[in-house]
């Protein structure tokens, strides 16, 4: 019960903390790293990101890192390939391992970019060239340039008792466009507890740390607070079936505060059935002001859409393999899909 009440004190302590003063509203655009808010791993963005609860996943050192920790030496690699919007390419990969009494240790890496972005070299801003560190006459990058975000953190994860599992993840978080590039670095938390067979409930503080900085110009990372809850509905050993309900309250530092909710249907232990859908976040609108002539108007919070996906498990020998897939909507833009390949031995 004392960590039970432990999760449930954190739980309200994060939101009120991620509660905007009046002074200081947060808004959309105000952090940097971008990337760290695009969800890693199909079954993940399948379910909304309603994945606080989700245990004994390698995907969760990019979500919760305390719903890494496994047992009995298992151990899991997760390969992720995400075309993202812009034909961006989102790519991961992680590894997670059960060390015994050292606890699971991970180590993963997600990376975002794009090459060959055409440029105007006339139109760069002057404190850049004040900066000194950009050749507006150089010919090698007068006519594009790429860009590349990069994260690397290493997990560690442990089963605390047979009820609560904890976790951290520490990384270093890198932007990189056009030659000039900023470092930060960051900590997210995690716990899970299991209230009974079947249900569970779960918190986790995300990006944790310092600014990124360019030219003097620095911006927060994405700092993300969430607590979660799961339901095992039904649960048929007998066939393999199995539902699951789970939902997430989550509080972006930049955001309004947000519900994820998702169902998640297992038929023969071999297909996963899923979909999610994010409260006060699509379908929204947010008050916008135009800088030319100080009106107001209506904008949406984003383009997304309802996420679904399918998983299918394979067995392959002495291990097993796991392959997900994604669909994201995106109104106006381009449908997003997501796959991942998951192997466990």
């Amino acid at each position: 019960m004392k960590a039970l009440k432990m999760i449930a004190v954190l739980g309200m302590a994060v939101l009120v903390a991620a509660q905007p003063s009046e002074a200081g509203v947060g808004k959309s655009g105000l952090t940097g790293a971008a990337f760290l808010k695009v969800g890693v791993g199909a079954r993940a963005v399948a379910l909304g990101s309603a994945y606080t609860t989700v245990t004994g996943d390698v995907n969760q050192m990019f979500w919760n890192p305390a719903g890494t920790a496994m047992s009995g030496g298992k151990a899991e690699v997760l390969l992720s390939h995400n075309q993202w919007i812009a034909d961006l390419s989102h790519q991961a990969v992680g590894y997670a391992r059960d060390m015994g009494d050292m606890g699971t240790l991970g180590i993963g890496v997600v990376t975002l970019g794009l090459s060959d972005i055409a440029a105007d070299r006339d139109a760069v801003p002057q404190f850049v060239l004040d900066a000194g560190s950009f050749d507006p006459n150089d010919t090698e990058t007068s006519g594009s340039y790429s860009y590349r975000d990069l994260a690397i953190g290493v997990t560690w994860s442990r089963h605390i008792t047979d009820r609560l599992d904890m976790g951290m993840t520490g990384k270093i978080v890198r932007q990189a466009i056009d030659g000039v590039s900023a470092t930060a670095y960051a900590a997210d938390f995690g716990a899970i507890y299991r209230v009974r067979s079947g249900m569970r409930i779960g918190a986790r503080i995300n990006n944790l740390g310092s600014d990124l900085t360019f030219y003097d110009i620095g911006a927060p990372l994405p700092l993300i607070f969430s607590i979660g809850a799961a339901a095992d509905l039904l649960q048929n050993r007998d066939d393999g079936m199995q539902v699951t309900l789970l939902a997430d309250a989550t509080k972006p530092q930049d955001g309004e505060q947000l519900l994820y909710t998702a169902v998640e249907v297992r038929l023969l232990d071999m297909l996963q059935l899923r979909s999610g859908y994010k409260f006060n976040y699509q379908g929204s609108e947010d008050e916008k002001i135009d800088e030319v002539d100080g009106t107001a108007f209506g904008a949406s919070r984003t383009e997304e859409g309802l996420t679904a996906g399918l998983g299918l498990n394979l067995g392959m020998g002495s291990y097993n393999a796991t392959v997900d897939y994604a669909f994201t909507s995106f109104g106006i833009l381009d449908s997003v899909h997501q796959f991942s390949l998951k192997f466990q031995f």
